[in-house]
């Protein structure tokens, strides 16, 4: 005998399932049997056998004849709803179950009633045909909202859009146009999925989200539908189009419709997914939030005499779940075109990739996932009691007290507190995304056209900056008659207008005001004909401060982030920003963003987007060490080591990505290959704009492996240092590979090992002790540091090579000569390049006897090490080291100012200088030698 009791909590809630055992109560025990088990596709799928099986007319898999099909989808969707609704009650089925059980009813009703209407039609017109294949061609029948997304609730609407391929005719004895057909095929199911009859109805069905809304055709081609996004696709529908997803349906035998579905995801994901970061979302979501209120509150308000309110409204009032969802798709939006980890349909799939990008801080995602499946019980709750679509909370405190005891709370006051909590927390969060500025938005921009914006920026700059006016007037009018100003259009320059105020009080706050806002004004002129960076700006006061901030704290940063505005957006999230960054975890997440980036439909790698995501990536994370590099918290050192890591990544992937497309068989034999970092970048004090000094290496048996390494790695200089639309990735030089630029690109291990240990001149050795493998095969890696090794073993004579490290200090110093009073950090006596010299000539000198100097440490490490080893002073290894510290501290400040030369008054630095010379008059005799 079956146990009755998991049906309490549902009867006592719900009149609706009252009714239903009250009038058949045969109904009560299947129920209770049945909801012992999740409701999941395999459960739908039996049912709907069963149900069917009672009609034997018209045996599986021939299509139900459409009175059947009407009858069965009802029966099906009242098993459905009412099992899911004893489970949820009963606490025994997660918010996915739930969702996931109605969107199955829902895509298997979709499939039933087009295949019925559809043989029914093919029967008297035929079959409409693919033009190119002649194939049978399917309808495309997309799922929008929560369908789409495959979470939808207990009594909704389904919202469709039908597409179809190719215009043309059907070919039955009755042939009727493509547009006919699908238009006719529309019109007829709808009924079958939503019209109530003496079993119920399955789904009300809603198609005006197809473009033109009712006022267009029921069914549209692809190629018009094409024409439509191009010509007149809104930035709702790009909100509506986010969630779109094809529902598998298919009536036609022989039929292959994944052509047409790939071109349709072609269509959907450049017209939601902008190319760049799009801030214009963040208005375009507001308006179409503050129009879905408005459309409620007309509704709920218009001569009923309706005493609800938007507080009671669980799905769009305040704290409710579309301010949720607004929340998370509003990152889609923006940021999706650029993070192929984003474009997900479902509202926690996308919450969670926003938390694995770091969009959103695991805590506050945490609150905002328990929050909305709160709310949506509670949606599903409401809907359960009279299989009605309502998102109303009782306004009776008895009813309250029923609802919060069919959601398990103790009491009405807990259950009123926990939704209080939720509600809470959603409004915060929203209200900081959406509302900054919300309430006065419109304010400026009024009182900007109202008020001639030159005449509102001068007298902002006179107010808030009056010592530096007369500078700073002259560049304000200077920006407002640039071309690029004076051929706004109306809207960016009202949106210019309220901006420039903004900046100037921003500026006004920083420790440079003046030369803070100079700079603003560069950017805001760089930016003014995009408008989703304007849109950043104007929406985001806080990130305006940041950026004042930089501004006035380096010049050249300021001219970093002007010239790749995209990097605007991680002003957005200043504490992620602030945050170490976990090189391996975002080298994965690069990993799969890459791996995302294919030609849709074709599965190929799109190379265009592959090289501008590691362009936009390799600016992202610089601008992050760039920003923790400003607040004081890195070290020079530190900065060199995030640096050079970032740049072994950029390289790991430029192989794999290039190897896939250059080899044979797709990447699946790995590359003979390898690439060393020499120079600042195999010494791993890599700056923001440093070059790469690399060679490149070989080790495979293939008569043609010279000629097919060396385009491997034309194609990898390619990769690296072609101009794209997000810039170049870094510029790089071959120049210290064996015979330099006389010698060949990509040469073999055992070649390199022969020149290095037969042929190189000293001056190479001296640029091996800093060299190391960066990326590629680790065999290879693994051999060239093996070859390293021997080379720094190698005897040398003392006297000799001081000779030629003298010399070619010599020649670096003519090179680049200093005709200024000042001192050159880098390049004059006592500066940097004496360090590494001296250090590079301990290594190759005492390497054989004192092997701890074969490792490749850094030059202060190095010097600390052969104090230890007594081969300098102690006291004076510490001294050099401090100071070669302090002077790549200083070179780095001047950078930041974006200084021509490194250079200072000669007064400076004395302390530092006085040591590097000691050393080398120790160690290689007097300077004046190397002058």
């Amino acid at each position: 005998m079956t146990d009755t009791t998991i049906l309490a909590p549902a009867l006592s809630w719900s009149g609706h399932l009252r009714r239903r055992i009250d009038g058949r109560p045969e109904y009560g025990a299947w129920l209770a049997e049945a909801a012992a088990a999740p409701v999941d596709a395999a459960r739908l799928q039996a049912w709907f056998d069963e149900l069917r099986s009672a009609r034997p007319a018209a045996p599986a898999p021939q299509p139900l004849a459409v009175a059947d099909c009407r009858a069965v989808l009802r029966q099906l969707r009242e098993r459905v709803f009412c099992a899911a609704m004893v489970r949820d009650l009963a606490g025994l089925a997660p918010l996915e179950e739930i969702v996931g059980a109605m969107t199955r009813l829902a895509d298997l009703a979709v499939e039933q009633a087009y295949r019925s209407i559809a043989a029914e039609l093919a029967e008297v017109h035929g079959i409409p045909r693919e033009a190119a294949s002649g194939l049978p061609q399917e309808m495309l029948i997309v799922g929008m909202g929560k369908l789409g997304g495959e979470e939808l609730n207990v009594s909704s609407d389904i919202d469709l859009v039908m597409l179809y391929g190719d215009e043309g005719e059907t070919d039955g004895r009755r042939p009727i146009s493509h547009h006919e057909f699908y238009g006719r095929l529309t019109r007829r199911m709808m009924p079958v999925i939503s019209e109530i009859d003496a079993d119920g109805h399955v789904f009300r069905t809603d198609l005006r989200l197809r473009p033109d809304g009712d006022a267009g055709p029921l069914a549209w081609s692809l190629d018009a539908f094409e024409n439509y996004l191009v010509s007149q696709g809104r930035e709702w529908e790009r909100y509506a189009w986010l969630k779109g997803r094809r529902i598998e349906a298919r009536a036609f035998e022989g039929s292959d419709p994944a052509g047409q579905a790939a071109q349709l995801e072609a269509l959907r994901q450049p017209f939601v997914y902008r190319k760049y970061f799009d801030f214009d979302a963040l208005a375009a979501l507001r308006a179409l939030r503050e129009r879905i209120r408005e459309d409620w509150n007309r509704r709920a308000f218009s001569g009923t005499g309706a005493e609800a309110t938007q507080a009671d409204n669980i799905k769009l009032g305040e704290g409710g779940i579309r301010e949720v969802e607004f929340v998370v798709q509003l990152s889609q939006l923006i940021r999706g075109g650029r993070m192929p980890s984003l474009r997900v349909r479902g509202l926690l799939a996308a919450l969670h990739a926003e938390r694995e990008a770091g969009l959103v801080q695991p805590a506050e995602a945490e609150r905002l996932e328990q929050a909305y499946r709160f709310l949506r019980r509670v949606e599903h709750a409401l809907q359960y009691r009279e299989d009605q679509q309502t998102h109303l909370l009782p306004q009776d405190p008895g009813r309250r007290a029923e609802l919060a005891d069919a959601l398990g709370f103790a009491d009405a006051a807990d259950f009123e507190r926990t939704l209080g909590q939720h509600r809470e927390f959603v409004e915060a969060t929203f209200r900081g995304v959406f509302g900054q500025g919300e309430a006065d938005a419109s304010a400026p921009a009024r009182a900007s056209a109202a008020a001639d914006p030159e005449d509102l920026l001068v007298e902002r700059i006179r107010a808030a900056l009056p010592a530096a006016a007369d500078e700073l007037l002259p560049r304000a009018r200077a920006l407002l008659d640039s071309p690029r100003i004076r051929s706004l259009p109306d809207n960016s320059r009202r949106r210019l207008a309220a901006l420039l105020p903004a900046a100037v009080d921003a500026c006004a706050g920083t420790k440079a005001p003046a030369a803070a806002l100079v700079r603003m004004f560069g950017l805001i002129e760089h930016i003014a004909q995009r408008s989703a960076y304007m849109a950043l700006l104007a929406e985001y006061p806080d990130t305006l401060a940041r950026v004042a901030r930089i501004f006035a704290a380096s010049d050249w940063a300021a001219g970093y982030l002007t010239r790749h505005p995209l990097l605007l957006d991680e002003l957005l999230e200043w504490h992620t920003l602030l945050t170490p960054p976990d090189l391996p975890e975002l080298a994965r997440k690069l990993g799969e963003d890459l791996d995302a980036c294919v030609i849709a439909g074709t599965g190929t790698p799109d190379v265009e987007r592959q090289m501008n995501l590691m362009r936009d990536v390799q600016r992202q994370w610089g601008f992050q060490l760039l920003a923790q590099d400003l607040e004081g918290q890195l070290t020079v050192e530190r900065l060199g080591d995030y640096l050079s890591m970032i740049a072994d990544v950029m390289l790991e992937e430029t192989l794999k990505r290039v190897w896939f497309n250059l080899s044979k068989d797709q990447g699946r034999t790995p590359a003979r290959f390898a690439v060393i970092a020499y120079g600042k970048h195999g010494g791993k004090e890599l700056g923001y704009a440093s070059d790469l000094d690399l060679v490149f290496l070989y080790e495979d048996p293939r008569e043609d492996a010279g000629e097919i390494y060396a385009r491997f790695g034309q194609r990898i200089l390619s990769w690296l240092g072609s101009m794209t639309a997000s810039g170049r990735l870094y510029e790089v030089d071959l120049r210290l590979r064996p015979d330099g630029q006389a010698g060949l690109m990509v040469i073999s291990t055992e070649a390199f090992e022969r020149y290095q240990k037969e042929h190189a001149w000293p001056w190479e050795h001296q640029a091996i002790t800093r060299a190391r493998f960066a990326a590629g095969d680790p065999g290879i890696g693994r051999r060239f540091e093996q070859i390293r090794r021997d080379v720094l073993l190698m005897p040398r004579d003392a006297q000799a090579l001081a000779g030629e490290v003298i010399g070619m200090r010599r020649k670096i110093g003519e090179g680049h000569p200093n005709r200024s009073p000042d001192f050159d950090i880098k390049h004059d006596p006592g500066g940097m390049v004496d360090v590494e010299f001296i250090t590079q000539y301990l290594v190759l000198l005492h390497a054989r006897e004192h092997e701890i100097l074969v490792q490749n440490l850094g030059n202060i490490a190095l010097l600390r090490l052969a104090g230890e080893a007594g081969l300098i002073p102690a006291d004076l290894a510490q001294r050099v080291g401090d100071a070669y510290r302090t002077l790549r501290r200083e070179q780095h400040a001047l950078r930041l100012q974006d200084a021509e030369k490194a250079r200072v008054p000669q007064e400076a630095l004395a302390a530092e200088r006085a040591a590097v010379i000691e050393l080398w008059e120790t160690v290689l005799g007097p300077r004046a030698q190397a002058e």
